[in-house]
């Protein structure tokens, strides 16, 4: 990673982070039915696999698949100088990460992770939004990209500019499943957090201690 986009990545980062989050209750790690998770600047949503339906035999052995948008050329090639870097922010053509877990975010990276529980209807309507995301070929699937850090890239449905960025998709996925969640002034991955752990069904998931 460039030492620009370095930059600009953790400046976003400590905006994100300058108000603490409102501090959840915890609960097991098995707890709660979907996950928000928070990666330094960037949000995404985990749900189980076999929630996303026929696209969970992409990922056989998975347990759960972790989602997020974000802007193409951002996200999937390294800034080759200030002027990318500068660019990040504006509008271009977007992109849905998907990462493959064996186990549940919390227990998979260093990331901050609520959990919300989720009933069958409100799961298969927040499972259709994500599914709405994508960018389907002649086929019906979801046009592959590449295969980055870990994660795949699909085409996105809709474009990324700073009404529509990571955060604000995020923010209206979980309102679509029908948390109060807004998308106005979620532009900082902070803004997403602050407002799920206020929920008072939100939770903390804590590990076991071995």
């Amino acid at each position: 990673m460039s030492l620009p986009r370095r930059a600009f990545l953790v400046g976003a980062a400590g905006l994100a982070g300058c108000a603490a989050l409102p501090e959840p209750r915890s609960c097991p790690a098995a707890g709660g039915r979907i996950r928000v998770v928070s990666r330094s600047w960037h949000t995404e949503i985990a749900v189980p696999a076999a929630s996303m339906g026929s696209f969970a035999a992409t990922y056989r052995g998975a347990a759960w698949l972790m989602l997020g948008f974000g802007k193409r050329n951002f996200m999937t090639a390294p800034a080759r100088g200030l002027s990318e870097w500068l660019a990040g922010p504006f509008a271009g053509p977007g992109i849905m990460q998907v990462t493959a877990l064996s186990v549940p975010p919390e227990e998979a990276m260093a990331a901050t992770v609520l959990t919300l529980p989720l009933d069958d209807a409100g799961l298969m309507r927040l499972a259709d939004s994500l599914w709405d995301s994508f960018r389907l070929t002649g086929e019906g699937h979801p046009a592959f990209v590449s295969h980055l850090r870990g994660s795949d890239f699909y085409e996105a449905a809709e474009g990324y500019s700073l009404d529509h960025t990571c955060n604000t998709w995020t923010a209206r996925k979980l309102a679509t499943a029908g948390f109060p969640v807004r998308s106005e002034g979620a532009v900082l991955a902070g803004e997403v957090m602050r407002q799920v752990a206020a929920l008072p069904a939100a939770c903390r998931p804590t590990l076991a201690r071995s």
